[in-house]
């Protein structure tokens, strides 16, 4: 158990929330060998949603809804929340686990092209968040909805940021395309950013300007 699991565990033991559905996408998740926010990462996801302004939120997933579930149950019911995802399973097990906890009906959720999506919301997103997974290879393609349509104050969430490790001197796509985001947002004065250590590198980012 390494030290991001101790944690997770040491705050399910702590916390009053035992809701089974986090428990149960984070076990699918992990059987499938992706990464998933963790309640470490859930915890931090639900305060920011709830310490800034959340007007209009948007979230793009190719997981199978742990970033949803937090959110979703954190954000106020007057919040638009729209979500996409990669494929038809994907939608399929986002909108049951959604059902199951009663939170259906205030969230859009639709199989579609990620950035396409972003950039077809009429209002500035105050939230953004991404979970990727082996999409990340095409975070070029994000960059310029992020811009676009992140409001000045907004936030970004992006998990997977910490580029993999690869052997030998040839670099993989999916560590070129995580590095190339990384240099660009993080060399952007009009972003805040931070890369924390859940999540194989969970990317948080305020919107200067």
């Amino acid at each position: 158990m390494d030290r991001e699991e101790q944690l997770n565990k040491y705050l399910d033991d702590l916390t009053f929330d035992k809701d089974p559905i986090v428990g149960e996408i984070a076990l699918l998740t992990k059987q499938h060998g992706r990464f998933h926010p963790g309640r470490s990462g859930g915890l931090l996801m639900a305060i920011l949603a709830t310490t800034a302004k959340m007007d209009h939120v948007f979230e793009w997933t190719a997981g199978y809804g742990s970033t949803t579930i937090w959110l979703a149950k954190s954000l106020p019911e007057t919040t638009t929340h729209a979500i996409g995802t990669v494929s038809d399973e994907n939608l399929r097990l986002i909108s049951n686990y959604l059902k199951r906890a009663g939170l259906s009906g205030r969230i859009q959720v639709s199989k579609s092209q990620g950035p396409d999506h972003l950039m077809a919301q009429e209002s500035p997103q105050n939230l953004i968040v991404l979970d990727l997974q082996q999409e990340r290879t095409k975070l070029a393609d994000w960059w310029v909805a992020v811009e676009k349509k992140l409001a000045p104050g907004g936030m970004l969430i992006s998990l997977g940021m910490m580029p993999p490790e690869t052997g030998g001197g040839s670099r993989s796509l999916l560590a070129s395309s995580v590095e190339a985001f990384n240099h660009k947002i993080l060399g952007n004065p009009n972003f805040l950013t931070t890369i924390l250590p859940v999540s194989e590198g969970m990317l948080v980012a305020s919107r200067l300007s």
